[in-house]
């Protein structure tokens, strides 16, 4: 009887259960009882994927010969996103982020909660799905990305950096604007962590409040306000969906507290603004809440993460600019800095006669085995191929071995084997803001002065000063002794 469902999967594909029973109907002149009786009962080389929960109970089905081919990951991917919310909203996440998320701050984009909702799949669970379906997968031990077959999608590692860290910016000024207001009390806010959770689900921002509307003054509870950031883009319906489907969720318990949502976004059309007023929540468009500078300067950061090799390449003044910008503010932008090590390392070298620069690259080895470089440029003759880290902590001697036993041999690997002119003279810098331990020190020490084959440099807070005071760059000497100075 079930030839019938392998027929049909045949000539049209994987799809849904209910999708397929309609096929059967229409097909075969049967009823829709009979129809999902024969796709219960049909067995191999019919199959049943039940990782992704979709709408209606329905199961994903597919021919063995078909799993894992174009026809398979297209017909899934489609199914997702008209028949599975909460994992084509976690999707969404992915593309607003152009393809890459810190595995730290993709609770905060998503309808998933991180704690048990009653009727609603953690987060935790929706990750394991889609790696389970290939969709998404681990990039490093920080990072999911999705993966390469996903349809009509360019992924942009860099561009997702800087995302994510005007994101950051925009909810610590935010905390910092809520507390100066006597909304929040200096110092209650939580950003984009763990510690930001209100009513089991992340946010960008949350901090308790007791002043009205949000204290319960009969039973004298605080309330709260929680914030979602949506940048980099004008906002959709699709790209608010995360945020309003948790206040929906959360509105539906009669038990939550108090909570003032707050949306905030660098511009949305109409429909989008609609929809928000409708569900009456708190929208604040960036140019209004912030003074017209700030806005331009997230703008420059953005580009100067999204296309940071080809501005040094041809226009190193821009980069320039966006620095002198941040050191005038005194302190605004605190907490970019941290991102911008990488490009301050590459600008530094674009003024000491370096050029073919390439960064944030991943790469793979002939055995599969990945790994980043945060920076590579050719310098009198040699690939310079620099490890960016911007910690107040010493580097400590496992991440020191780490680089030294897998990093280095890998990118070694991919260099030697990729045909770059100068592939063959390496030179591997570690450059660590906060320094290195004793035993990390060492280590490095007997490396660098042991190997032959290429060169290990490694400096720290001093050395990378010097660079800079040689190279007559002011700007990265300010904004290394305002941020990272070591208490």
């Amino acid at each position: 009887m079930y030839d019938k469902v392998v027929s049909i999967l045949k000539k049209h594909g994987p799809m849904l259960s209910g999708e397929l029973a309609r096929r059967i109907e229409e097909e075969y002149s049967v009823s829709n009882n009979t129809a999902r009786k024969m796709i219960s009962r049909a067995k191999s080389p019919v199959q049943k994927q039940f990782k992704v929960s979709f709408d209606s109970n329905q199961k994903f089905i597919y021919l063995e010969e078909q799993y894992q081919s174009d026809k398979y990951h297209n017909s899934l991917f489609r199914a997702i996103k008209d028949s599975s919310q909460v994992n084509w909203i976690c999707i969404q996440a992915f593309y607003a982020q152009s393809g890459f998320v810190s595995k730290a701050m993709l609770p905060s984009l998503v309808a998933a909660p991180v704690k048990n909702v009653k009727g609603h799949k953690r987060i935790d669970r929706v990750i394991s799905d889609l790696i389970e379906c290939d969709i998404i997968e681990e990039v490093d031990e920080e990072t999911w990305g999705l993966t390469k077959w996903i349809p009509s999608f360019s992924n942009n590692y860099a561009r997702s950096r800087g995302l994510e860290a005007i994101k950051r910016i925009i909810a610590n000024d935010f905390k910092d604007w809520a507390a100066k207001n006597n909304l929040s009390s200096f110092g209650s806010g939580a950003v984009f962590s763990e510690k930001a959770e209100f009513g089991g689900f992340q946010w960008a921002y949350t901090a308790p409040s007791y002043v009205l509307p949000m204290y319960d003054v009969d039973n004298r509870k605080n309330g709260f306000i929680v914030a979602d950031v949506v940048y980099g883009s004008k906002a959709n319906k699709e790209s608010v969906q995360f945020f309003l489907e948790k206040v929906h969720i959360l509105r539906a318990h009669k038990r939550i507290r108090r909570f003032m949502p707050v949306l905030l976004l660098e511009s949305a059309d109409m429909e989008t603004l609609q929809e928000l007023k409708q569900n009456k929540v708190v929208v604040a468009t960036l140019s209004n809440f912030f003074e017209p500078k700030y806005t331009e300067v997230l703008k420059d950061i953005l580009e100067s993460f999204s296309n940071s090799a080809a501005i040094l390449a041809k226009n190193p003044d821009k980069i320039d600019k966006l620095l002198n910008q941040i050191v005038k503010t005194e302190g605004r932008f605190n907490g970019i800095v941290g991102d911008l090590f990488e490009i301050m390392v590459a600008y530094y070298y674009s003024r000491v006669g370096s050029f073919f620069f390439t960064m944030n690259k991943h790469i793979e080895t002939s055995e599969a085995r990945k790994n980043e470089i945060d920076v590579l440029v050719n310098k009198d003759g040699q690939t310079m191929i620099v490890e960016c880290k911007a910690t107040k902590s010493p580097i400590e001697k496992d991440f020191v071995e780490i680089w030294l036993g897998k990093n280095i041999p890998n990118i070694r690997e991919w260099l030697l084997g990729s045909g770059r002119e100068n592939a063959d003279k390496q030179v591997f810098e570690l450059w660590s803001l906060g320094g290195f331990t004793d035993d990390a020190l060492k280590l490095l020490n007997v490396r660098a002065n042991s190997t032959v084959k290429y060169k290990i440099v490694f400096l720290g807070r001093d050395d990378i000063l010097k660079r800079f005071r040689d190279a007559d760059l002011l700007n990265l000497i300010k904004m290394v002794d305002q941020y990272y100075l070591l208490k």
